[in-house]
């Protein structure tokens, strides 16, 4: 098996912390596209199938360490301690709008009373 670049290895590595390509390119600079490139390749090299298994290979190869494992482990934790960030220009109830509308809570549907009759009398 050939060896995997160091880039392929960083973004490994990332990907074992849960970020997606877009996350993962914001943290090294790239566009998700490159981190997908080097994702391909990593499978290529590693025989991988998808993301989980890349991973999965790369530890049991060593190309992902259990030093870095744990540091991965305590990153998570200490991002889940944190809670989710909103941002800071995002519209007010941006993001509560969007989880109401996945749980099926969407915003209250205005009266149908027909023309011409006050709300609370429609038939």
């Amino acid at each position: 098996m050939s060896a995997l670049t160091a880039r392929q290895r960083q973004v490994l590595r990332l990907t074992a912390a849960g970020y997606t390509s877009t996350q993962t390119g914001h943290r090294l600079g790239i566009d998700a596209r490159t981190v997908s490139r080097h994702l391909g390749e990593a499978y290529k090299t590693l025989g991988a199938h998808d993301r989980a298994h890349a991973v999965a290979l790369a530890i049991h190869h060593g190309h992902i360490t259990l030093a870095e494992l744990a540091a991965i482990a305590q990153e998570s934790t200490a991002r889940d301690a944190e809670g989710p960030r909103e941002p800071v220009d995002a519209p007010q109830g941006g993001r509560e709008a969007s989880r109401a509308a996945r749980d099926g809570r969407g915003a209250a549907k205005p009266s149908q009373a027909p023309a011409g009759e006050p709300e609370g009398r429609a038939a």
